[in-house]
């Protein structure tokens, strides 16, 4: 029979012309470049150490779930991401193979990040040498790979580390369709050319998360190795976002879905998915970075670590006064009126639907600025929502919300709240999305009912971004989480 062909081979391709508009996330960008001003303060610190070493452990762990060349439960994963990478951590109901052997790949992996970081501060270029010394690495205890024989029955080969393939490796799909990729032949040709062609986006100044996305799907077409070449593309692609201070591609189990779909959709030329999804793992664990500041004060006990920590805070309190922090509040309090008038819409329109219903059902806007005595409210759960999106909302440099009201037998409430991200006034400020409950118990009490995120993740904007695009993205964040908050309500019903 025939194969269908879903994808033919042909030498890669650069980055479209257009890629500074089609691809660039100004929003990504302007929190990356106020991330570097603030990760000269934390890097010295023992509590971010332990926060990078741990997301290595997660990058080591989860490269390997994702190629599928182990199983790990999720409470061993988290047992070795904070404990160390210990097979005595891992039972043989956590896994499909034997302890000893899983957490030899897992160190195998983790020696290759490690490599990553000391590549970056020796600034050895990248090059094919390279990239077969990482697959050495990333393989030194992985002795077979699975590969379908010539009646199409699954067989263990034996696996050559560090060397370009000598066999095609095209995959075979059950109904017919194959993906195809560099043949053995012009596997040393592409390899030139991609670095050939990453090195002069360099010179371009493509930024880390377009050069990122780039060099991981393109290297994935070429596919030099038998096996590992998924681990490999990961490494490339941390390795260039390494060199700009940027924080490890962390691509979880969670994110397999979204993370296939991005490389299928890149495939057929569109890069924007990709970039869109390492954009979000970053801004996710710049958050978590930003969150361990006040633990970071916490954790120092020497008298110059003290006095070092309160002269940073008088400075981060002179910086509140500053134009840049002026400017960002300034995009905040309009992201607040923003709010409050689409709700006011919405609250009309429920309002409607209760003309023929009891009269004491209603459907309502409020709201609070900045500085009002109002904008306090809703501490409960503001700080509830910021915890199940793993980030610290920091309500002393900026509070406001905006919120609506859906009153029935129970009152319903969508509620949008603007404040700091991170414990430090940095000028980058955020807004979470949620849906809960009130009601009233038998002694008259409020009762609030579980919070609900409306979105997984909260909108993000820095002091360095242009206010109409920010308030432009804004509105259709914003659109996507009262559909979400209203569905919600209306399942109640």
């Amino acid at each position: 029979m025939t194969s269908n062909h879903i994808h033919t081979w042909e030498p890669i391709w650069d980055l479209p012309e257009d890629w500074k508009t089609s691809l660039e996330n100004a929003n990504v960008l302007a929190l990356m470049r106020t991330w570097r001003e603030r990760m000269g303060e934390l890097r010295t610190k023992d509590l971010y150490k332990t926060f990078v070493e741990k997301l290595k452990r997660q990058w080591a762990i989860e490269t390997g779930v994702l190629e599928d060349i182990y199983t790990l439960s999720e409470g061993a994963t988290l047992a070795l991401i904070q404990g160390g990478l210990d097979a005595a951590l891992i039972t043989h109901g956590d896994t499909d193979g034997e302890p000893e052997d899983v957490i030899l790949k897992i160190q195998d992996q983790h020696l290759a990040i490690q490599g990553l970081y000391q590549f970056v501060s020796g600034q050895r270029p990248m090059g094919t040498s390279y990239i077969k010394e990482l697959h050495q690495v990333l393989t030194a205890h992985q002795d077979t790979y699975l590969a379908r024989d010539t009646l199409g029955s699954l067989v263990q080969r034996q696996l050559i580390r560090g060397a370009w393939k000598l066999w095609p490796n095209n995959v075979e799909h059950p109904d017919g369709t194959r993906f195809e990729y560099c043949p053995p032949e012009q596997v040393s040709t592409e390899m030139e050319r991609l670095i050939s062609l990453h090195e002069s986006h360099m010179a371009m100044g493509v930024p880390p998360d377009i050069e990122a996305a780039w060099i991981h799907h393109r290297f994935t077409l070429i596919h030099p190795f038998t096996d590992g070449n998924g681990r490999v593309a990961r490494c490339l692609a941390t390795l260039i976002l390494l060199k700009e201070n940027w924080l490890p591609l962390v691509v979880t189990r969670k994110e397999r879905t979204a993370y296939i779909d991005a490389l299928r959709a890149a495939d057929t030329g569109n890069l924007k998915p990709q970039v869109n999804l390492f954009g979000e793992l970053q801004t996710r664990a710049i958050r978590e970075a930003l969150s361990l500041s006040e633990e970071v004060v916490k954790d120092s006990t020497a008298i110059e670590e003290i006095l070092e920590s309160a002269k940073q805070k008088f400075n981060q309190r002179r910086l509140a006064h500053d134009k840049q922090i002026r400017t960002s509040i300034s995009t905040a309090d309009s992201l607040v009126v923003l709010a409050a008038k689409r709700l006011e819409e919405i609250a009309a329109e429920v309002q409607e639907l209760f003309v023929d219903e009891k009269a004491q059902y209603k459907a309502y806007e409020f709201h609070a600025t900045s500085g009002s005595g109002k904008a306090k409210y809703h501490y409960h759960q503001i700080i509830q929502c910021a915890s199940e999106l793993g980030y610290f909302a920091n309500l002393r440099f900026y509070q406001a919300w905006a919120a609506m009201a859906i009153v029935m037998e129970q009152r319903a409430e969508v509620l949008f709240s603007f404040h700091g991200i991170g414990h430090e006034t940095s000028g980058i400020l955020g807004c979470s999305a949620m849906f809960y409950t009130k009601q009233q118990d038998e002694e008259g009490e409020t009762v609030i009912g579980p919070v609900s995120p409306l979105a997984d993740e909260p909108f993000v904007f820095t002091y360095l971004e242009d206010p109409p695009e920010v308030q432009r993205t804004f509105r259709k964040w914003l659109d996507r989480c009262v559909v979400s908050g209203m569905d919600r309500w209306q399942k109640g019903l």
